[in-house]
C-alpha cells in the first residue's frame, strides 16, 4: 500500500473506532489479534486467525477442532451460521487427511454431506474428525460437533481428493 492507502486506512479505522459500541470493539481486536497471529506463524490461513480456532490430534488419531463463538460467526438469531458449521466440519476434516498424507500432497474436498442436528450456541463449538477409508486416491471422513456441553449439534461425512501438491 502506498502512503494515501494507509492514511485513508487509518482514518477508516479511526471513524469506525469513533462510531463503534464495545461488541464491535471487541471483535475488531480479536480480528486484529488473530492478523498479528497469522503475521508471526501461529496459523497457517488467514481463516484459521480470524476464526481464532485452536486444533490438536488426540490420542486415538482423531482430530479436533476447537472454534470460539463470537459474533463474527453468528447468524441474525444469534447462533452459528449453518456456514461456519459446514467450515468447521470441513476444516477439520481436510486437516485430519492433509496431516496424514506426505508434504508432496494434497487433499481437496470433492464432496461433503451436513446434517444439522441443534444450534450452536455457547462459548464455543468442538469438532472432532476421524478417517473411515484411505485409499490412494480418495480419502472418507467422518465428522462430529459438539457445543461445550457437549451436545451433538452437526454431524458430516467429506470425500478428498489427494493429489501431487501444485509447485510454487
Amino acid at each position: 500500500m502506498n502512503d494515501v492507502a494507509n492514511e485513508q486506512l487509518l482514518q477508516r479505522v479511526e471513524n469506525f473506532l469513533t462510531n463503534s459500541s464495545d461488541e464491535e470493539r471487541h471483535l475488531l481486536s480479536t480480528i486484529i489479534n488473530g492478523f498479528s497471529e497469522k503475521q508471526n506463524g501461529t496459523y497457517t490461513t488467514y481463516l484459521a486467525a480470524l476464526t481464532q480456532i485452536k486444533t490438536r490430534f488426540l490420542e486415538n488419531g482423531d482430530y479436533e477442532v476447537i472454534l470460539p463463538i463470537q459474533p463474527l460467526i453468528e447468524n441474525p438469531l444469534k447462533i452459528v451460521h449453518g456456514g461456519m458449521t459446514a467450515t468447521l466440519l470441513d476444516t477439520a476434516m481436510g486437516s485430519l487427511v492433509n496431516q496424514s498424507i506426505s508434504s508432496d500432497l494434497a487433499a481437496v474436498t470433492t464432496e461433503m454431506n451436513v446434517h444439522y442436528i441443534k444450534p450452536g450456541v455457547g462459548s464455543h463449538l468442538r469438532c472432532v474428525a476421524s478417517i473411515l477409508n484411505k485409499g490412494r486416491q480418495l480419502c472418507v471422513t467422518e465428522a462430529k460437533v459438539y457445543d461445550e456441553k457437549e451436545k451433538l449439534i452437526a454431524m458430516g461425512t467429506g470425500t478428498f481428493f489427494i493429489m501431487k501438491r501444485p509447485k510454487k
